[in-house]
């Protein structure tokens, strides 16, 4: 999406490839140009399951290719990994990072039992497929909407629905009719084990520009703890806790406080 510099390489979250909408419109609103990428396994982007640390350098070469500097890097939810590869790789040389409801921190995700043992089979390659037509059948009505809006959010379900908008409801259609996992969701999953802490804390501690870490309590998808432990080990974070009322951040009425912090981060 072009717009004016600094460009923002965006990195969405797990499920989605460069063409699902993650709140690209915080950073257009502002002018800014927004590059969005497909991760490995994710879309067409067939490159094996690389970690984050692997496929930084063909970020680079997109960036060199497309003559982005300096850019903005921003990664949602599991897209976090890979914007903080690419923040810290010195050869894009980032000017800020931004972490929307990121995971895995150092601590692994999922972040309850029964998402690591029934996200691997229904979420895998030979199934998402079915899974995901299934979810766009479903979202069609406002009972389904709420059904899957439900397992983002902490608030009830009716609570949750009452607080969204026509305009709202209909964009999380559309973002949930973008999803497929492909093989990019299982790749996520492996880079996210207890084993794998190591690996994740070497990428943290290597980013050296400034960050914004946003999350929200409410957010059922990704525990507010994992903000909690990447703003501690980042060199130079800033915490900002929204009122988003699920994972969604860039959707319903949490939008306004998400898109302040970004204004004000850019801004200094």
């Amino acid at each position: 999406m072009p717009g004016n510099q600094p460009y923002v390489l965006f990195f969405p979250g797990g499920h989605c490839s460069a063409v699902s909408d993650c709140g690209w419109s915080l950073y257009t609103d502002r002018g800014l140009g927004v590059l969005s990428f497909s991760r490995p396994g994710y879309g067409a982007t067939d490159v094996g399951d690389l970690t984050a640390g692997e496929f930084a350098p063909l970020v680079r070469e997109v960036c060199l290719g497309q003559g982005i500097t300096n850019p903005v890097v921003v990664g949602v939810s599991f897209g976090g990994l890979q914007a903080m590869a690419v923040a810290g790789d010195d050869g894009i040389e980032a000017q800020r990072l931004v972490l929307h409801s990121c995971a895995p921190s150092t601590l692994p995700y999922p972040d309850s039992r029964a998402e690591t043992l029934m996200g691997p089979v229904v979420f895998s390659p030979w199934a998402e497929m079915l899974t995901w037509s299934l979810v766009r059948l479903m979202v069609r009505t406002d009972t389904g909407l709420g059904l899957m809006m439900a397992q983002l959010s902490r608030l009830p379900r009716r609570t949750l629905m009452g607080m969204l908008a026509p305009a709202d409801k209909a964009e999380a259609r559309r973002f949930f009719g973008t999803m497929r996992s492909g093989r990019g969701f299982t790749n996520d999953l492996t880079q996210a084990k207890p084993e794998r802490s190591a690996s994740r804390r070497a990428l943290i501690t290597g980013v050296r520009c400034p960050t914004l870490v946003t999350a929200s309590r409410l957010d059922a998808g990704v525990a507010f703890e994992h903000a909690g432990d990447l703003a501690s080990r980042l060199p130079n974070a800033t915490l900002v806790e929204l009122d988003s009322p699920s994972h969604l951040l860039w959707i319903g009425p949490g939008k306004e406080k998400a898109a302040q912090a970004i204004r004000q981060f850019l801004s200094r």
